[in-house]
């Protein structure tokens, strides 16, 4: 692709440059880990993948085609790393044990608010958490890369090996499943 920003890094990493690579992680590491960390919910989980999705890119260079955008290949690297980490026992056992960590991230909507606002808040963050968690990998995956990430469509359907039109349909599947679980409205 003409148009991605990464292009002339990869090529010059393609052709030895490691100092490419870092400029690379300084570009995707947020984007990466964040799109990990909504997958795990552990902080110290998504860390650890993001470094081994940059260890795989690194020795699978040399095969990037540049008919997507680097950022959305590394993206399925990270996805197929969390996909193999989801299947563990290990991560099984975390995920069971693992504190809502993006709830305590949310501070209170003002300084005024009674703790009844916040329980209720936290409440609603956990069952849409608890639900987001629950949609079937493929309406997950196209959730957190469109909405979270903000992928376009055309991105998220290149990292999840569809097309475009699949990601939509599961996206709005998805969102009718978070207002069942959740019994939260669109108003929510």
């Amino acid at each position: 692709m003409a148009d991605d920003p990464d292009l002339e890094l990869v090529l010059a990493l393609q052709a030895g440059d490691d100092s490419a690579l870092r400029a690379l992680m300084d570009r995707h590491r947020e984007p990466v880990f964040r799109f990990l960390f909504r997958y795990t919910r552990s902080e110290t989980t998504a860390r650890d993948l993001a470094q081994e999705t940059f260890v795989r890119a690194y020795f699978k260079i040399a095969r990037f085609e540049p008919r997507a955008r680097f950022g959305t290949w590394l993206h399925r690297i990270a996805l197929n790393l969390v996909r193999d980490h989801s299947r563990s026992r290990h991560a099984r056992r975390e995920l069971l044990r693992a504190p809502l960590e993006a709830a305590a991230d949310h501070p209170p909507a003002s300084a005024t608010d009674d703790p009844r606002h916040r329980l209720e808040r936290l409440d609603r963050l956990q069952r849409v958490q608890a639900a987001i968690d629950a949609l079937p990998k493929d309406l997950k995956g196209a959730l957190l890369l469109t909405v979270f990430e903000g992928m376009s469509h055309e991105e998220a359907a290149a990292v999840l090996d569809t097309t475009a039109k699949a990601i939509e349909t599961r996206i709005y599947r998805a969102r009718n499943l978070l207002r069942e679980a959740t019994g939260l409205g669109a108003a929510d």
